[in-house]
């Protein structure tokens, strides 16, 4: 399989760093705005060539598929593009900033029988992996985005190009909490600071609780306060009644216990967070023809509740959420 990368930033490095050590799977091109960027990856990951034109890639026959790493403003039209061309794709979170651009996405994609992954990729770590094998169906979630506060000019925080915390890095969050819990969730309800953001680039810290179909809750806090020393930026507690688990370390660590301090029980395997898993399971469902584990409605799953938190952080109340399937 023969991938092309668009968008040469700190993100596509994460996902060239482990395609290059796959079998079966090579770098063809590589593509930025920025064209130095692109030759700095090809002098360290190779390619067969680097262009500041996504078109020639999409052009391009020797293409199999498309890691896309660019700005979130740009994943729709560069989706759309992509699959229209006959391109696989895996897509980096968040799928779109909008309900609306993720369902055009789904609907190209559809149209044009290519698979879509979205790099959701802690469901891959092997500590989410080994806690979802040994416990039950959770009661209760409790997860933690706490990262160090952005620069205010970085594009991540402007609400066209980036989407701020809760669409562009919290998302992270609502995708774990679903994939612990495997349940819709129903309704959620936030209170922040500040107290009436008008969208989620101002949003400096935010507590939110989501009840899921089947009772389940959660009580997720995401914040660009400051990083736990500690912990880490992700932290993740789940209980099931009988037993619990721990995450903290960026996933490399999970502690599960049932209770009994001599049964305290610790996986880990240092740096794993799931990015390889995430490019394994894209090119198996390439190959097989079956669904990838994170699909492109997990990918709108998150954005919507990220829209739903906001709706409920400028409302003041509880919002119902939906999910259109």
């Amino acid at each position: 399989m023969r991938f092309a990368c668009i968008g040469c930033g700190f993100i596509a490095r994460r996902h060239l760093e482990h395609l290059v050590d796959m079998k079966g799977v090579s770098v063809r091109a590589l593509a930025d705005i920025d064209l130095q960027a692109a030759e700095a990856y090809q002098q360290e990951f190779g390619a067969d060539y680097v262009t500041d034109s996504a078109n020639r890639i999409f052009e391009d026959p020797n293409v199999d598929a498309v890691l896309i790493c660019t700005r979130h403003d740009s994943h729709t039209p560069l989706s759309v593009e992509a699959a229209k061309a006959g391109k696989q794709i895996l897509l980096e979170k968040p799928m779109a900033l909008t309900v609306e651009e993720c369902e055009r996405i789904i609907g190209a994609v559809d149209n044009a029988g290519v698979t879509l992954a979205i790099n959701y990729k802690f469901r891959f770590a092997p500590t989410v992996l080994e806690a979802k094998r040994q416990l039950g169906q959770p009661l209760l979630t409790v997860g933690q985005l706490a990262m160090d506060p952005t620069l205010n000019w970085t594009w991540a925080k402007d609400p066209v190009q980036g989407g701020g915390l809760l669409l562009g890095t919290a998302c992270h969050v609502f995708d774990t909490a679903y994939w612990l819990n495997e349940s819709e969730p129903v309704r959620v309800y936030a209170e922040s600071v500040p107290t009436e953001p008008e969208d989620g680039c101002n949003v400096q810290a935010a507590v939110v609780t989501v009840r899921f179909a089947n009772g389940a809750v959660a009580s997720l806090s995401v914040s660009e306060a400051g990083e736990t020393p500690h912990l880490g930026k992700w932290v993740f507690e789940v209980f099931d009644g009988t037993k619990a688990a721990l995450f903290d370390n960026h996933f490399a660590q999970v502690w599960i216990t049932d209770g009994d301090p001599e049964h305290l029980e610790w996986k880990g395997e240092a740096h794993s967070i799931g990015i390889a898993g995430i490019l394994t399971d894209f090119v198996e469902a390439v190959e097989t023809g079956r669904q990838p584990t994170v699909t492109g409605k997990d990918g709108l799953r998150a954005t919507l509740l990220a829209r739903r938190i906001l709706a409920s952080l400028q409302s003041g109340a509880p919002m119902d959420v939906t999910v259109p399937w």
